[in-house]
């Protein structure tokens, strides 16, 4: 990439650095390069929701099933089941609606009993060893996993088992590809954790044994947020300030509500599970693809020390875009890149430095508490939905849709109302609608309110994330925000077991969630806003930030103007190191740059064609 002579001139005041986000206005901070690479988004938005939701439908089972009985000529299986099966009520609770037994059988001949007009509660009862499957168009049409491997009754557990081990594996491959991820960089994490979803996916298609699948789950875990966090990440890094809450919330909201809603009508039209789990899995392969249409990381790069490779992807950029850099800008963003990646080199900062002072370990001890709290409770709303009295394709439908308009909320509402005070009220609402749920006995009111809960919950786990990058220092921010993610799925290994409780009593895990959701939302409240705030870069910053801040005070109550970007960050009164401006998002919500942009935007638009 080389420079030519150019008429316009334009510099930062001496104190300050180009940072990539100012160069994304010269390139188009939304252009065909962009667009291009929203849309590659799809599929690993998928893939996600390949690997993550695949043991819903592979252990579903069917809304009736019983022990299996003898067949008897002139009667149907449901005749007989009348006479042989006891009520629910004269066996141990089994946490279900329906009027008879899924696990007893009367222990008497099949002559006697269909002998007596009706059966006798006083008759001896058994445990089944074998049961019956009714499968119907309308509710379950296939044998899942579950069914054939029988873990009913008993053995019920299992399937909760595997999923909390999918979690575990999570655990793993979170801390395993997130330390690749830094060392060997983004592309090949994301082909590697794509290729352990492919694996584990194939093997399950011969398991005959449950500690069979239980390993392939394992192995599929390994995969679990990195097959689509990576590329999304990777993408929303090339989107210029402008548009990144668009793009970010947008391309999780539409790709994800539609990959949900299909693949839910996918199992139920191939009705089979190995074949469910084939159609599923191959498509991950195409993952080997991935470095032909996605580039490496520009920061990545940069902190490597491959500064020439990051200028050709700028330069590919350009040239898609028909846009150009001017050359001073362009030079002196080179020259901040060589300083940024000798600085990076030198850095020691760990995760372990934002539990060294008191503010700042608050902060992060509350961050982790709150996302373990909202992780596990989107979750078991996930798992509970087999649970709420419809058929788990609706209601699998139904709750997924609710992604879009949380995202569509989360975008018209966050740069307005701020992050500490939307994310309370999201988890407050979540809990209180679960708890709402837990009143009605099971029908459409239990499953219209425990899904409004899982539409909060969806609102609140959209906001964490964004919310813990603001508020870690940027010296620490990746490897702080990638811990808080990993002890999420800590927690999410216990959302099977609450979703598991509805055998104990109906209603309790709505109970559970709304529980913890009104404990996690008030613990937002000990958060420090960052709308409209400088974010910290340093780890003083970070122990300084929001010192300054009431406990009642809210963005929408006050009139603040934008401040304006400094090279001295406001709160520490310190200088910032280029290789912290380079990875700065500077000032937290779209108003926050409004000067520093909209200033470099008209400069930008006077740029000639891109260099050839």
């Amino acid at each position: 990439m080389k420079s030519t002579p150019h008429t316009l001139t334009w510099a930062l005041p001496p104190d300050e650095a180009v940072t990539l986000d100012d160069i994304l206005i010269y390139l188009g901070e939304f252009g065909t390069y962009q667009k291009y690479l929203f849309c590659t988004l799809l599929f690993f938005c998928w893939f996600l929701i390949f690997v993550y939701f695949s043991q819903t439908f592979l252990t579903v089972l069917p809304p009736e099933y019983w022990c299996k009985l003898p067949e008897v000529k002139g009667l149907t299986n449901e005749q007989v089941r009348d006479f042989m099966i006891p009520s629910i009520h004269k066996v141990p609770y089994e946490g279900h609606h329906l009027p008879y037994s899924r696990c007893w059988m009367y222990d008497v001949p099949i002559d006697k009993v269909l002998a007596a007009k009706q059966p006798d509660e006083s008759w001896p009862i058994k445990q089944c060893t074998d049961w019956y499957f009714k499968l119907t168009k309308a509710d379950m049409p296939y044998m899942s996993v579950a069914a054939e491997q029988k873990w009913v009754c008993n053995e019920a557990y299992k399937a909760t088992l595997a999923q909390s081990i999918f979690f575990v594996g999570s655990i793993v491959g979170g801390m395993f590809f997130g330390w690749m991820a830094d060392k060997h960089g983004r592309v090949p994490v994301l082909i590697g954790t794509n290729l352990m979803g492919l694996i584990g996916g194939l093997c399950t298609l011969y398991i005959s044994e449950f500690w069979h699948f239980c390993a392939c789950r394992f192995v599929v875990g390994l995969a679990y947020d990195n097959t689509f966090m990576i590329a999304y990440i990777l993408v929303l890094e090339y989107v210029g300030p402008q548009w990144r809450t668009f793009a970010a919330n947008m391309s999780y909201g539409i790709f994800y509500t539609s990959g949900a809603i299909g693949m839910a009508w996918m199992a139920y039209g191939i009705a089979d599970w190995r074949t469910f789990t084939l159609v599923t899995t191959v498509p991950l392969a195409s993952a080997l693809l991935a470095p032909l249409f996605i580039p490496e990381s520009i920061r990545w790069l940069i902190g490597a020390g491959q500064i020439e490779r990051a200028m050709n992807i700028l330069a590919t950029i350009e040239k898609i875009n028909k846009k150009s850099i001017p050359p001073d800008v362009y030079n002196e963003f080179l020259v901040d890149c060589k300083k940024t990646a000798a600085e990076l080199a030198a850095e020691t900062h760990t995760v372990l430095d934002l539990f060294k002072t008191r503010r700042l370990r608050r902060i992060t001890l509350l961050l982790t508490i709150t996302w373990g709290i909202i992780q596990m409770s989107y979750d078991g709303h996930i798992r509970c939905l087999d649970s709420l009295g419809m058929d788990v394709f609706t209601t699998f439908t139904i709750a997924s849709a609710t992604e879009l308009p949380s995202e569509l909320l989360i975008i018209y509402t966050l740069d307005v109302l701020g992050r500490r005070w939307t994310l309370f009220a999201s988890v407050i609402l979540s809990g209180l609608f679960s708890l709402i749920a837990a009143c009605f006995s099971i029908g459409v009111y239990f499953a219209s309110f425990a899904i409004c809960g899982r539409f909060f919950i969806n609102i609140a786990s959209n906001i964490a994330m964004q919310y813990a990058a603001e508020l870690l220092p940027t010296v620490v921010r990746a490897e702080g925000v990638a811990f808080i993610h990993v002890l999420g799925y800590v927690t999410s290994i216990f959302s099977p077991y609450i979703a598991f409780s509805s055998r104990v009593m109906y209603n309790l895990p709505m109970i559970i969630l709304g529980t913890v959701c009104v404990l996690g939302g008030t613990l937002c409240l000990f958060l420090p806003e960052t709308l409209m705030e400088q974010l910290p870069q340093t780890l003083m910053d970070g122990e300084l930030f929001g010192i300054d801040q009431s406990f009642w005070e809210a963005p929408f109550t006050k009139k603040k103007p934008p401040l304006e970007p400094k090279g001295h960050h406001l709160h520490a009164k310190r200088p910032v190191s280029r290789a912290d401006l380079l990875r700065s998002s500077m000032i937290s919500g779209r108003k926050g740059n409004v000067r520093r942009y909209g200033e470099m935007k008209r400069r930008a638009s006077q740029a000639s064609p891109p260099r050839r």
